[in-house]
């Protein structure tokens, strides 16, 4: 049916859930249509709208039109979303492990929180299952459907009990605890409230280990996890397996060695040995022996390395290298000869071993073939058996030895383009190396970037 020529605009919403009439204005040249609210529901219905009108609008419409502007005459329902599935965690689950900076531009090292413990019977997480939606209707009777929610699958891990339901999760034991990738574990934690000495004895343990105290007399920590040491370090022996924090530093006297197989943040470092596999995080160091497979990066006003030797395969930054008096500090970044000479010399050893693993094979081999031949089963004859243990040994130290040189030719890599930021003073009576280019600074710098250049290392100024 044709639609008179004033006839008012019907328009659906892009989400069905609104229809507008717009009545035109008039031109002043033809007589004023009027339409009654029965025609005006014919206007609707002809554009398929049949759902959630306001009759009430249309009678009002009918009586007094309002031109030029679009006017609502029917609603419809909008689908309510359901609520997918999720885990309301009671413990901390992200932390920062960067200390922050006071006003005066220190480092607060003891703001950093590095894990979370529970204690048996704490309540660790609680799932709240998935709503579903509700179904909604739009101005031309379609149907619309919510969007699917699922729950999710328990949570899996160790050192926790869930309840019946599925609803509630307990820590089993007292301990550490983390989430990962919807896996949580709680894992035993040597926790001390003390000082570790003569009076505590050393300190071995197969998880992460927390002192709430320092570490002197001598004292030797051993830990497969992280290790956290709130109080001071003294002379002491100390090793992580994984990360390690010194929230109030270390005040070693030559004789403290400390090794991490992660990062380290520590407050300061002052004659001390250490090693780590990760980055360095600190405030300053003093007279240490430092090497690191990461990066270096001193953090606060005092940021400076000041005599001792200190080196990192990826790179170090601080505001100061030595001082006014010219102590003799040694600095070195990427990879230097020894290093290359040693991932070369552990190549040529696992080439060696595979050799002989070769020649062995082939020994049991014929061992085999003769036996075939003659008859004999030479699988229990001694000679054979010492071929097939020594080949199961080597095969042992291939794999090991093959992961350490993978391991050291990710450092390597790692190493590339290593360079020295010096943000504030660089000072006479420095030496400075990246990978086997070395210089020794005879004049005081402000602010450059040492880097290796095929003339050798290069001083750059580095902008404000």
């Amino acid at each position: 049916m044709a639609l008179p020529a004033l006839a008012p605009k019907v328009q659906v919403s892009s989400n069905g859930l609104e229809a507008t009439l717009t009545f035109k204005i008039p031109d002043g040249k033809n007589d004023v249509p009027s339409f009654t609210a029965a025609q005006l529901l014919g206007f609707l219905n002809n554009a398929n709208v049949t759902f959630g009108i306001d009759q009430d609008m249309l009678a009002r419409l009918a009586d007094s039109p309002i031109y030029g502007r679009p006017v609502k005459v029917a609603e419809g329902n909008a689908q309510v979303q359901g609520t997918p599935g999720y885990f309301e965690y009671t413990f901390e689950t992200k932390f920062n492990r960067t200390p922050t900076i006071r006003p005066d531009g220190t480092a607060d090292y003891m703001s950093i929180k590095t894990i979370e413990t529970v204690e048996a019977g704490d309540v660790i997480a609680i799932y709240h299952p998935a709503v579903q939606g509700s179904r909604g209707m739009s101005v031309r009777g379609q149907i619309l459907e919510p969007k699917p929610v699922r729950d999710l699958p328990p949570l899996i891990g160790r050192g926790f009990d869930r309840s019946r339901d599925n609803l509630t999760y307990t820590a089993k034991i007292s301990g550490k605890i983390e989430v990962n990738q919807g896996k949580i574990n709680i894992s035993p934690v040597h926790e001390l409230k003390g000082d570790v000495g003569i009076e505590t004895g050393n300190i071995k343990f197969n998880g992460d280990v927390i002192i709430h105290g320092g570490v002197k007399d001598g004292a030797i920590i051993n830990a497969a996890g992280n290790v956290i040491i709130d109080g001071l370090i003294e002379e002491c022996s100390i090793h992580a397996g994984k990360d390690l924090f010194l929230l109030s530093g270390v005040k070693g006297n030559e004789k403290t060695v400390i090794s991490c197989g992660g990062s380290i943040t520590a407050q300061f470092v002052e004659y001390a040995v250490v090693t780590c596999e990760g980055n360095i995080t600190a405030d300053y160091f003093f007279k240490s022996k430092i090497s690191c497979d990461g990066r270096i990066d001193l953090n606060g006003n005092n940021a400076s390395i000041i005599g001792g030797a200190v080196s990192a395969v990826q790179g170090i930054q601080v505001n100061d290298i030595g001082n006014a008096f010219g102590t003799i500090t040694n600095i070195s970044v990427g990879v230097d000869l020894e290093r290359t000479a040693e991932f070369e010399m552990l190549a040529k050893k696992i080439e060696a071993i595979n050799s002989n693993v070769m020649k062995i094979k082939k020994g049991i081999e014929e061992f085999d073939r003769i036996g075939q031949e003659r008859g004999i089963n030479y699988k229990e004859d001694p000679r054979r058996m010492q071929l097939l243990r020594v080949r199961i040994r080597d095969e042992a130290i291939v794999l090991e030895e093959t992961k350490r040189l993978t391991k050291m030719k990710e450092v390597i890599v790692s190493g590339k383009d290593a360079s020295i930021r010096v943000l504030r003073r660089l000072y006479a009576g420095v030496n400075v190396s990246v990978d086997d280019h070395h210089a020794a600074i005879n004049d005081t710098h402000e602010r450059v970037e040492i880097t290796k250049s095929p003339e050798g290392l290069k001083l750059t100024k580095i902008g404000i």
